[in-house]
């Protein structure tokens, strides 16, 4: 098969501006001929590889949907919900994948790893992509939703394990990726008429605990479908469809007349293992699972029929449609508000935002702040519907979020405060909030025991000058040393001023800083100014092993405190933060006294300035026990 693949090997997984440098380079490659071993070898020597091959266009080749050529290849990338052992056993994967790597983040108390199929066909239109790998997340959902964007990176790893390297995943096949072989229903139904529910009458037939909907499903008939569930048609846009089709009551879809467990309608058992009930997650959606061991599955209406007709879930999605009587209608603005989003996601991706937004660039793509970020544009347009007002609003709590990023939920709140501070998101305050959806939120904060409610983002729209206002933004986080210790509400406060505090975290508006952090930020600043004074210049380090603290969990407070702070003192004192390097050090007459030959850690110092004045340090901090 075809694929792209990098020509540098990593031993350590790629980041920040080394990313933009694989794609800059690896889009310059030939596509190169090669077999599922050796994409196994060339993958564990650490080569990042674009499995799918990219046209031309307008005379140039870009890393995108729209230059999308062809693809053989498909991979998984598993953060969570599955373990190595998991994954080496599941016979989907035993008989459809080639291999599977683990990555180069991969540690044993976290599975990272990749599983990899070939195609027994190249695809070359896209749509057919989208309809395989979408089959392939609903059947893993937790495998990382980013495996959609067919043009994405794949870097290298560390080990391969094969499945069989001559394993196929049929193209033809693709509708039905479930393992479980489905017998034909209506011989199932002929077969079991002697089946005994043991709930029931003993002399009580399989016909008594079904109607014969499963077979008009597996029939297709959608006229006698309608007449049976008593349809009445609705009018949704595209977003709402798929959760008004999970809400469906999945026992009178199929027909099913008894209470609790019964006959499983996917294969020959003894004794009902099957149910049917509501999600634990209270958003109204029904689940179809069947509990034997031998034959164990979960699924939604939608895996319901994909399983019964043996169709993609696309198919099954348009059937359901057809039998729903749901007219899907989507206004000018929605549109328009999709069309905006999609466009903004391609700034995001393209060749040209590092060099027409440089600081934006440089301080998002660093710990991944633009991935996730990607990710938040394409959850926002699941809230677009008829009803939404003119402007795009999004309510997810931070435990989907962190699902969908793949990251914990405090992290993943960092990362939501960091979009709001640089005004990629803003944060409704309960005032802008309609009074329907703050009621919801505020009772499940009560019924949780939560300290806040969820909060409801809005996504201003991308404009150059106002991308222009965000690098600027960006420009002095970078300068001052921020990281993402600096967001809190104190860290913001001290660097950009309690307004900008307020606006990220408006449920804590107004917040007092605690006397413990005011004293252990002047202690730091202190120290800062005493060492300065000392020998012109000092370190991070060197600032934090000074301050002496006599408390449980003084080393991670006084690094937060210093990470809020910083950015204050660069401003107060007129210092800057400089990366060191060998002609610096002779420059400042740094010896190897203080510093390793190895060692080139950042440098604080007063700005070099005419005229400038002493540091004066006055003495009025006390240390803390």
């Amino acid at each position: 098969m075809k694929i792209i693949l990098d020509t540098v090997e990593y031993s350590f997984k790629p980041c920040g501006r080394e990313i933009g440098l694989i794609n800059n380079r690896i889009i310059q490659c030939t596509p190169v001929e090669i077999d599922a071993l050796k994409l196994a070898e060339e993958v564990t020597k650490g080569k990042t590889f674009i499995p799918a091959t990219f046209k031309s266009t307008g005379g140039s080749i870009k890393r995108s949907k729209a230059n999308w050529e062809s693809q053989q290849v498909i991979a998984l990338d598993f953060d969570k919900g599955l373990t190595l052992d998991e994954a080496k056993n599941d016979e989907f994967f035993k008989q459809n994948a080639a291999f599977l790597y683990t990555t180069l983040s991969h540690k044993m108390s976290h599975h990272k790893f990749r599983i990899v199929f070939v195609l027994d066909n190249p695809l070359t239109q896209y749509k057919d992509y989208e309809f395989i790998i979408g089959n392939l997340l609903e059947r893993y959902p937790t495998a990382d939703q980013a495996c959609r964007d067919g043009s994405r990176l794949f870097f290298g790893g560390r080990e391969a394990i094969s499945f069989n390297f001559n394993n196929r995943l049929k193209v033809a096949s693709f509708a039905g990726l479930n393992t479980t072989l489905l017998q034909d229903i209506k011989s199932n139904l002929d077969m079991s008429v002697t089946r005994v529910h043991p709930n029931l009458n003993p002399k009580a037939s399989y016909s008594n605990i079904y109607t014969n909907n499963v077979d008009l499903i597996s029939k297709r008939n959608i006229m006698e479908l309608r007449e049976q569930l008593n349809i009445d048609p609705v009018t949704l846009s595209n977003n709402e469809v798929l959760d008004y089709l999970k809400k469906q009551d999945l026992r009178a879809f199929l027909g099913i007349r008894t209470e609790g467990t019964f006959i499983d309608i996917f294969h020959d058992e003894a004794s009902p293992s099957a149910s049917i009930y509501q999600s634990h997650r209270k958003n109204g959606h029904w689940l179809y699972k069947c509990h034997s061991s031998s034959k164990p599955f979960t699924g939604t209406i939608l895996h319901v029929v994909q399983r019964l007709l043996k169709c993609s879930v696309v198919e099954a999605k348009l059937l359901l449609i057809e039998i729903y009587m749901i007219e899907i209608y989507e206004s000018e603005t929605v549109k328009e508000f999709k069309e905006s989003i999609d466009m903004y996601k391609e700034l995001l991706r393209s060749d040209e935002l590092e060099e027409i937004h440089p600081h934006f660039y440089k301080a998002f793509i660093k710990y991944g702040h633009l991935q996730d970020f990607y990710i938040l544009l394409d959850l926002a347009k699941e809230f677009i519907t008829n009803d939404t007002d003119p402007r795009i609003v999004f309510y997810h709590s931070v435990r989907t979020l962190a699902q969908h990023f793949g990251r914990s939920t405090s992290a993943t709140g960092t990362r939501m405060n960091f979009f709001s501070l640089f005004k990629v998101t803003r944060k409704l305050d309960e005032t802008e909030l309609p009074e329907k959806l703050l009621k919801i939120q505020n009772r499940n904060k009560r019924e949780r025991h939560f300290q806040y409610r969820s909060n409801t983002y809005e996504l201003p729209m991308y404009t150059y000058e106002f991308f222009h206002q965000i690098d600027k933004m960006c420009r002095v986080w970078l300068e001052k040393g921020c990281t993402g210790r600096t967001i809190s509400y104190e860290g913001i406060m001290r660097t950009f001023g309690r307004e900008d505090a307020d606006r990220v975290f408006p449920q804590d508006k107004g917040k007092e800083i605690q006397e413990l952090n005011e004293e252990v930020v002047s202690n730091i600043q202190f120290t800062t100014l005493k060492l300065l004074q000392s020998k012109g210049w000092t370190t991070e380090k060197e600032i934090l092993n000074t301050v002496k603290l006599y408390f449980k969990g003084q080393q991670e407070f006084k690094t937060k405190q210093f990470k809020r702070c910083i950015a204050e003192m660069v401003d107060t004192y007129d210092l800057e933060i400089i990366l060191s390097n060998k002609k610096l050090k002779e420059e400042m007459g740094i010896t190897e006294e203080y510093l390793s030959k190895s060692s080139f850690p950042k440098i604080i110092r007063k700005k070099l300035v005419k005229d400038c004045r002493p540091v004066q340090v006055k003495e009025n901090t006390k240390l803390i026990s």
